[in-house]
């Protein structure tokens, strides 16, 4: 009986760590440049490849929520970042979102803020291409605003 209990625990450890680890999504943020992000429960982490350099990171995603990723230029500068975001540790109604955008001169990538104005963090984010601009929730005594930032483009 201990065998069968000592199974099924060493089973239900294997399969939560399966499921808690996002696949790996790979992009070029630049000709030559090979990116790889990935998550494994609350650890984001990536690498970028240019050839002659490789740089690595990671960043601790603070959440009891499961994690998603997507690849967008964030800077509308050409080169490709990535978000991470979940949904709220409360009752689950907001998107939180962390944006990294790559910079070709460092070959790495860089986490990005809302302007001042908009919070601590992109809530809600929706990405407008046309006017190129991020739009993200901010709460003027409790009413929720649409609040734009304009990411300025990393030095070349």
């Amino acid at each position: 009986m201990k065998k069968i209990k000592f199974a099924l625990l060493i089973f239900s450890l294997i399969s939560f760590l399966a499921n808690s680890a996002e696949s790996e999504h790979v992009f070029s943020p630049a000709p030559g440049v090979k990116a790889a992000v990935g998550t494994n429960g609350d650890v984001l982490t990536w690498e970028v490849n240019s050839g002659n350099k490789i740089n690595r990171g990671t960043v601790n995603v603070d959440t009891e929520k499961s994690t998603h990723i997507e690849i967008d230029d964030y800077d509308f500068s050409g080169h490709p970042g990535f978000a991470v975001w979940h949904v709220d540790d409360g009752l689950g109604v907001y998107s939180i979102y962390r944006i990294f955008t790559f910079s070709p001169l460092s070959n790495k990538f860089v986490e990005r803020h809302p302007a001042p104005r908009c919070g601590d963090e992109f809530i809600n984010l929706k990405v407008d291409k046309k006017r190129r601009r991020l739009l993200s929730t901010v709460w003027d005594q409790s009413v929720p605003k649409v609040c734009t930032t304009r990411l300025v483009r990393l030095k070349q």
